[in-house]
């Protein structure tokens, strides 16, 4: 007959393999995703240790940040001139938050996050060179994609090869065989390759420097920044030389920013500008306490549509910028709250090294891919970032009065 403790002891294990399982499928399928985290949830409320699993979590700086951000949005929503469904909606759609604030009491122990960090490389690796095969024989296998993306989007592809690289910065540090090595150089090179000559996402160009930059200074240590930099830009100047996707889309990107006014049609850089515009004039309106959790919908949209006739008079639901739309809703104290828990988040990841660096490193590449869209809440790129910085976070610390579940 099996022990309650022992039940326990496996629903916590199968457990933190939903959350490997979740993780790795974040940017591949959200139909896998969304099952494998039902499932999780399931597993860590049956393990009866999740009152002590959220102790951990609400133990840790960056818990405490997500509690008191979270309780802000939720007063947020009492003010805000929206209906009950609608503020529902919205506190739901932090509900990748809510994932990293459980993910901190379960995975406090390195052999579970290197278990999360190899596997996610492994796959991602496999996924590279899939993606690069595909591209090279232009075949699409997404209609709105191009040739080699295979993944939920070009974005969702784009950032989880970021992710990976910065992985692989990390396992090259470690005391691995040559064989071990050239595997995961040969893997970063091909991340590299799809994120510059397969992907379109704008967003994986501008978050790539910024985050291994990051990367490679907590690995090798910031007195090599220098040669980090050269590194980067070289890599940078060969991608702008080389890849027609890069050139295309730059140079798309430019066109767009500078015919966003008399443009007949909606472009995807036309529409960011025209949103941060509006947005920000409605910030200076209410800039203290914003409009309240839910409000951006009910209070963007009449108030283009008064201001224009064309396609920027639209409705919109978010701005394709997370610091705004936090800002809008939730006030300056909002943004406040939310910058601190990415701050708090980051201070300890770089204390934790490795594997608490890698979760950092992430948190910086969505930060900057964030300023043009709401990769925190709205879009798959969320729950990649929830289960990196909910796994690999947390550290247990020598002293024996850490508290840890079975």
């Amino acid at each position: 007959m099996v022990s309650y403790a022992d039940f326990s002891e496996k629903s916590l294990v199968f457990c933190r393999w939903l959350a490997i399982i979740a993780g790795i499928a974040a940017p591949i399928s959200t139909a896998v995703t969304s099952v494998a985290c039902a499932a999780m949830l399931v597993a860590w409320l049956a393990s009866g240790e999740a009152i002590c699993s959220l102790k951990i979590s609400a133990g840790q700086p960056a818990g405490k940040m997500i509690l008191v951000f979270y309780s802000w949005l939720l007063i947020g929503a009492f003010y805000a001139d929206t209906s009950w469904p609608d503020k529902i909606d919205t506190l739901l759609s932090w509900k990748k938050l809510a994932y990293t604030f459980i993910l901190f009491g379960l995975f406090y122990q390195a052999h579970w996050q290197r278990l999360f960090v190899k596997s996610y490389l492994t796959i991602m690796a496999i996924a590279a060179l899939v993606a690069g095969l595909l591209w090279l024989a232009d075949i699409t296998i997404k209609p709105d994609n191009g040739p080699g993306i295979f993944m939920t989007s070009y974005v969702s592809q784009s950032m989880a090869f970021v992710a990976a690289t910065i992985c692989g910065i990390f396992l090259l540090k470690e005391p691995l065989s040559t064989k071990y090595k050239g595997f995961v150089g040969l893997a970063i090179a091909l991340f590299v390759f799809n994120i510059f000559f397969v992907s379109e996402a704008r967003s994986g160009y501008i978050a790539f420097p910024f985050a291994v930059v990051f990367a490679a200074g907590c690995a090798y240590g910031y007195k090599k920044l220098p040669q980090i930099f050269l590194m980067i830009a070289g890599i940078i100047f060969l991608a702008l030389l080389a890849s027609p996707t890069l050139q295309q889309r730059l140079e798309k990107g430019m066109a767009e920013k500078a015919n966003y006014q008399t443009s007949e049609e909606m472009t995807s850089i036309g529409l960011r500008v025209v949103y941060a515009q509006n947005s920000i004039e409605l910030i200076k309106k209410n800039p203290i306490w914003g409009y309240g959790t839910s409000s951006f919908k009910s209070t963007y949209s009449p108030y283009v549509a008064k201001k224009y006739s064309d396609w920027r008079g639209n409705s919109a639901t978010d701005p394709h910028n997370q610091y705004l739309f936090v800002w809008l809703e939730n006030g300056l104290l909002g943004l406040i709250l939310f910058f601190a828990y990415i701050v708090a988040a980051i201070r300890q990841g770089v204390a934790h090294q490795p594997y608490g660096a890698i979760a950092a490193s992430v948190l910086v590449a969505v930060c900057v891919s964030s300023l043009f869209s709401s990769h925190f809440k709205t879009f798959p790129e969320g729950h990649l970032l929830a289960f990196f910085v909910g796994i690999l976070l947390v550290h247990r610390n020598p002293d024996t009065s850490f508290q840890k579940c079975t």
